[in-house]
């Protein structure tokens, strides 16, 4: 779990729009996923080994609440591998009784990844449970295994949301892609470190390719995955 930037970076971006600027982020979501229900976003546990003194919920965790959750981790076990890491979540919020699963983004980096798995029983179930996610969820097969693509973040995180329906748990992914969210501030000058976004477009470049190295289009994904583009830089002042 890499540390968080102080002043840049889709970490500190996120907690500083849920402390300084929620109202403006609350609107984004409710737009994004055309409701107006409360957003009750899930604490996260504290971890002494990071800089700032907390860590984040992986994989299940956050189903401990559940009456069924003995039944849950089980299948869980079933399902995913168990060595190495399971997902970890940038933040959790429910509406509802849907859970949203949120994956933030500063810099164009953050969004491909290969497969780290290095043992091969893993990485068969992996490749098991991505082709009953592709049949089941989308009724498509990929001409090319999910486990062997630059996306495989979106390709676990679908299979998660598949194990979710499988169990009846109503669950959704929340893309933030933060604009200008990578910039290190030197007195009034701010620098960018990173390949950021500036606009919208980009990240919609960027998440379009990835849907579709997964053979999959928006429209498929449409009902499981939504997607804001909250702007760290602040608006400049009207002179008067």
């Amino acid at each position: 779990m890499a540390e968080m930037g102080l002043g840049y970076g889709s970490e500190f971006q996120l907690m500083r729009f849920l402390g300084h600027h929620r109202d403006e982020l609350y609107k984004l979501i409710h737009e994004a996923t055309h409701t107006s229900e409360p957003i009750e976003w899930k604490d996260y546990p504290y971890e002494n080994e990071r800089i700032s003194g907390d860590g984040e919920l992986k994989g299940i965790e956050c189903f401990s609440e559940l009456n069924n959750y003995a039944e849950i981790k089980t299948a869980w076990k079933n399902f995913w591998p168990q060595r190495g890491e399971s997902m970890n979540w940038d933040g959790i919020f429910t509406i509802g009784d849907t859970w949203y699963f949120v994956e933030a983004k500063a810099h164009k980096e953050e969004s491909y990844q290969k497969c780290s798995a290095k043992i091969e029983q893993s990485k068969d179930i992996i490749k098991n449970v991505f082709k009953e996610t592709q049949i089941e969820m989308f009724h498509v097969v990929s001409p090319r295994p999910w486990i062997e693509t630059n996306c495989y973040q979106l390709a676990n995180r679908l299979a998660f949301l598949y194990f979710c329906k499988k169990h009846k748990i109503n669950a959704k992914l929340l893309y933030i892609g933060f604009l200008n969210g990578y910039r290190i501030k030197i007195g009034k000058e701010s620098i960018s470190v990173k390949d950021e976004i500036a606009k919208k477009e980009g990240w919609e470049e960027i998440w379009q390719n990835e849907i579709n190295e997964l053979g999959l289009s928006f429209e498929d994904v449409a009902s499981y995955l939504f997607f804001i583009y909250p702007n760290c830089e602040p608006p400049k002042r009207k002179r008067m």
